[in-house]
């Protein structure tokens, strides 16, 4: 077995994005399986850069309050049914991401986890600075400095080239245009989430919602001498293992088990349960 990272993944999403919060029992599913042997960089995708380009294309925050309901129904995340108040500008929190990514990766993956939530179970306006502020209080860090970190040359220049890439597509990706958004100007961009797995000069693409067992497929074929981590003995384990209190659903995605089973272990287990949108987050009892 390996003792260090050798599969890189970049992670395209976006965290205005129902699809993509919906994809956490997926990928946190794939850290539980190959988390030592994975470094996850995630990209931002940048859905938005002004309120006015959802009205452009025709959306109506009614669109997408239903959307958002569809998509609850069918993953089983805790997700907001309610009509956003107006179109979110989303590279603004895109921007706070990229200016904690560029001094502390970890970080930055906390604080995208709380905008997430705040966002999609709580239904706060994520671009909004006192939303951003909190999220960043509740991700360990300091508020001040993710306000000025995002505001900095190099996190909009960073966010340009995550921007730029995922309006790239690589060919493999463009052969799969179903899986992928057309963008304003004609061109294809990758959908929230998509991946880019790569390992020793091999890479996998990715594109648009996966199962989980489609990521373990791939990370397999560009690391096949990468052990996988025994199956959960439990929710237990699982509680104890995540580094924040995890949805229903993904504790069910983690253990391959139904919703309803998730639920009721947990209940079982004497975990302790945080209501949110009609389900709740859980964490060790």
């Amino acid at each position: 077995m390996t003792s260090s990272p050798t599969v890189h993944i970049d992670a395209f999403g976006d965290p205005a994005c129902p699809w993509d919060f919906s994809s956490e029992p997926a990928r946190l599913r794939l850290m539980w399986r190959y988390g030592p042997h994975v470094e996850l960089h995630h990209r931002m995708v940048g859905l938005s850069s002004s309120p006015d380009e959802y009205a452009a294309r025709g959306i109506t925050t009614a669109q997408l309050a239903a959307g958002r309901e569809m998509i609850a129904a069918r993953f089983g995340m805790p997700i907001t049914t309610a009509e956003p108040a107006r179109h979110l500008v989303t590279v603004t929190a895109c921007r706070a991401v990229v200016g904690v990514r560029l001094r502390d990766p970890e970080g930055a993956a906390r604080l995208l986890r709380r905008l997430r939530v705040l966002g999609m179970s709580e239904g706060l306006l994520i671009d909004e600075p006192g939303t951003i502020a909190r999220a960043a209080e509740e991700a360990g860090l300091s508020a001040k400095d993710v306000a000025m970190w995002s505001e900095s040359p190099a996190a909009a220049e960073a966010l340009a080239a995550d921007m730029a890439e995922a309006r790239s597509p690589a060919p493999p990706a463009l052969a799969m245009a179903e899986r992928l958004a057309r963008t304003p100007e004609g061109g294809w961009r990758y959908t929230c989430p998509s991946y880019i797995i790569t390992s020793g000069g091999r890479r996998l693409d990715s594109p648009g919602f996966q199962p989980a067992r489609v990521y373990e497929v791939l990370v397999a074929n560009v690391a096949p001498d990468v052990v996988p981590r025994p199956e959960p003995g439990g929710v237990a384990e699982v509680l104890e293992w995540a580094p924040y209190p995890l949805a229903t659903a993904e504790v069910a995605g983690i253990m391959e088990v139904p919703l309803d089973t998730a639920r009721r272990l947990l209940a079982e287990a004497g975990a302790l349960a945080h209501p949110a949108a009609g389900d709740a987050y859980w964490s060790a009892g």
